[in-house]
Formats: C-alpha cells, structure tokens, sequence
C-alpha cells in the first residue's frame, strides 16, 4: 500500500497493537497512517481531505490538522480491533 512515498513523519502516537510509533506517510494520492512494525495501514485520498478538512477564508487557507488526525487514528484504531488475537 505504501508506494511512492514522498514524504514520511514519525509520529508521537502510538500503535494501537503494539504501542510503536505511527507514521503519516504522504503520496501523490492519499495521506496515509500507519505502523511499520505491525504494517497495518489507513489512508485517506487528498480530493476527500481537500473537501472535508480544509476551510478557506478569504485569501488564508486552514487545515484542520487536529481533526483530520484524530479521524485517521479512529480508523487505524478500528483495524487494530479487527487483529485476530495471537493468544
């Protein structure tokens, strides 16, 4: 899923499974949210971020960072509980 990276950030937020780091992996298309350690992955198109998280007022633009953060990590955190246990 993780194809031409162009940018890569490590991230104070832990994994859900495995408490690692999560990383915020940017591409051509899609911001995507993810552990490298337990490859588990959620992404999200900048057409559908471009519409949703960005608020534009007069001639100053704002990404509504925190929201946008809070909703990759719901959904990485609702793939987390979706792991077959290994016990």
């Amino acid at each position: 899923m993780v194809s031409e990276e162009t940018l890569k950030l490590q991230l104070s937020l832990k994994c859900p499974i495995c408490g690692s780091n999560l990383q915020l992996i940017e591409n051509s298309t899609y911001i995507i949210l993810g552990c490298p350690n337990c490859k588990i992955y959620t992404r999200m198109t900048k057409k559908h971020i471009y519409r949703s998280y960005i608020e534009y007022e007069g001639n100053k633009i704002h990404l509504k960072w925190a929201e946008l953060i809070k909703e990759l990590y719901i959904r990485i955190s609702g793939k987390a509980h979706l792991e077959p246990d290994e016990s």
